[in-house]
């Protein structure tokens, strides 16, 4: 029988060979209302265990200036949703700033088994995001401060483990070269670093300047992206897979007098992994990494599969009974 399983994982950083089994979920919002001197920052602690969540929308409101953010996350499984807004409408001196954004970090160390020297892993990052709000009028700022709104939403997975390097040379040294340093060639090193990732970035920003008054940076713009990205690898068996992986959601108005801007990823994200016959894998952190569920018939089309089998067997039996 195929063994499937799903993955999730987790984020950025550092040497991956360095990397605790571990998660956190990170979430905040601010609103600046620059005319009435009025700052408001709402950035709880981070979520390490228990309930990946915000359990609720997290609000900061300065005179009319909001931002809010919603999200919650399951590492064992690989999910991570999130709703990022700011408002402010309305208002003449375009100085107000707005910001909100959730950010999920995993890092776990895995190990694959088989009957082999190596088994086929297959990740697959899939992800849907919706930006609405991007865009503005040009306007005389009357100061030399930067203007700007962005939307942010991206997913990274990094996995890094090490092989023995065939030109390894017991008898090779490194070269000092002084003042310029040290130089060690490659058959001084008995292990070669191997390092995979996968990731898919959406953003956008909409900025004063630029010849028309309007600057933009970034491939996306108002809409929905969705879509799934793969990695597959033949990975060794019985050897440490470091793996990090970042799923992020976040909005920005910055010295701007109106804006309404949201990144709604609550369709959401989810990093799946699945190995070939025979083999499995282990993860320091006990993280199962299920990935996206398979789809679910909505009740009306499951009734109407029902009936339509039905019928089909009862033709069936109809047929057989007058010999055609």
């Amino acid at each position: 029988m195929t063994s499937h399983r799903l993955a999730l994982a987790a984020l950025l950083c550092c040497s991956a060979l360095s990397a605790q089994a571990g998660a956190t979920l990170a979430f905040g919002s601010s609103a600046e209302n620059q005319a009435t001197q009025q700052f408001v920052y709402n950035f709880p602690d981070a979520v390490t265990s228990g309930n990946f969540s915000s359990n609720g929308p997290v609000q900061a409101v300065a005179g009319g200036v909001a931002a809010s953010v919603n999200v919650w996350a399951d590492p064992s499984t690989g999910m991570f949703k999130s709703i990022a807004k700011v408002d402010m409408n309305g208002f003449t001196n375009p100085s107000n700033i707005a910001d909100a954004y959730s950010r999920l970090d995993v890092n776990d160390r895995l190990r694959f088994q088989g009957t082999g020297s190596h088994v086929n892993a297959t990740w697959t990052l899939n992800y849907d995001t919706v930006f609405a709000g991007l865009g503005f009028e040009a306007f005389q700022p009357g100061d030399s401060a930067s203007h700007f709104m962005q939307a942010s939403s991206f997913r990274t997975l990094n996995l890094s483990y090490q092989v023995l390097n065939p030109d390894f040379d017991p008898g090779a040294t490194c070269i000092d070269y002084g003042s310029d340093g040290i130089y060690c060639p490659p058959e001084t090193q008995q292990y070669i670093t191997k390092r995979e990732s996968l990731n898919k970035d959406l953003f956008r920003e909409v900025a004063l300047g630029g010849p028309n008054g309007i600057y933009t940076n970034g491939n996306e713009d108002n809409g929905r992206y969705t879509g799934a990205l793969t990695l597959s690898l033949l990975l060794p068996t019985n050897t440490d897979i470091e793996l990090s992986y970042t799923a992020y959601n976040g909005v920005r108005c910055f010295h701007l007098a109106n804006c309404a801007l949201s990144s709604d990823a609550s369709h959401s994200d989810y990093l799946g992994l699945q190995v070939g016959e025979g083999a499995s894998f282990s993860s320091d952190s006990g993280y199962q990494y299920l990935g996206a569920a398979a789809a679910v018939p909505e009740p009306g089309s499951a009734v109407l599969a029902a009936l339509g089998l039905i019928g089909l067997l009862a033709r069936t039996r109809l047929q057989k009974r007058d010999g055609r």
